[in-house]
């Protein structure tokens, strides 16, 4: 093979539903990405805890991993394996990794794939926000409008708005780096205050799985109307024609 399907540690234990959803939505755009069993971890969430030697360490473990299974693109739905694959990677095997690393939302977001998807929504008018997660927002190759042209080509009454704090400057939901574990309070006002802002939304819709957790966890515990929908689940209950803002 050369082609991995890359879902990431949360995604894959958490939310196998968006899971299979990522790889129904790659496959019918190229159906020579495949999902193997068992991928080990990109190693991301044990950088902020770890040795450099100890990463160094992980990074070439994976990378041999990726050599022995003639991994040479990989599309990962995980925005924090997507900022460690294309930053840290590189960095500590220099030209010996090899892999093409590209975020779900890129692959997407070709002009190709838009055109083949042909997104449509017949249904009542939806306003719906984008959240900007700090782990695409912020990588090298940052990924930031890529999810506003998919949006943006769904043809039908559907208005993508804006967050007060977008692109850029969104906000931080507080799910990244240990801040939840740690400062508890501050991580759950950083998601209300992004509910705040999206309070005219129809459905609000991430493509971090770390994002959509925190969120999710803060729409549940105050009882908060706005679905939070990860970007895949969103667009292939249009494509099958269902509910798109159903959770």
């Amino acid at each position: 093979m050369s082609k991995l399907i890359y879902l990431g540690c949360l995604s894959s234990s958490q939310y196998l539903e968006t899971c299979r959803n990522a790889e129904k939505l790659i496959k019918f755009l190229d159906n020579e990405y495949q999902v193997l069993d068992n991928v080990p971890c990109c190693g991301a969430l044990a950088y902020h805890i770890s040795s450099d030697e100890e990463m160094q360490n992980h990074t070439q473990f994976l990378n041999e991993w990726f050599k022995e299974n003639d991994v040479r693109e990989l599309i990962t739905i995980c925005a924090g394996c997507y900022n460690y694959l294309t930053h840290y990677y590189p960095k500590y095997l220099g030209s010996d990794f090899n892999v093409r690393v590209e975020h779900l939302l890129q692959f997407i977001s070709r002009p190709e794939n838009l055109k083949k998807l042909n997104l449509k929504y017949t249904g009542k008018k939806l306003n719906i926000y984008y959240h900007d997660a700090c782990h695409l927002r912020n990588a090298d190759v940052p990924i930031i409008e890529e999810a506003r042209e998919i949006l943006n080509s769904i043809e039908g009454p559907i208005e993508l708005r804006e967050l007060e704090n977008n692109r850029i400057n969104s906000l931080c939901c507080g799910a990244g780096g240990g801040v939840y574990s740690i400062f508890k309070e501050n991580s759950d006002y950083n998601s209300l205050l992004i509910f705040k802002q999206a309070r005219m939304a129809k459905a609000l819709l991430t493509a971090c799985p770390f994002c959509y957790t925190s969120l999710k966890r803060i729409r549940e515990e105050n009882k908060i109307k706005t679905p939070v929908i990860k970007i895949e689940d969103f667009i292939i209950r249009l494509m099958e024609g269902g509910d798109p803002i159903s959770v």
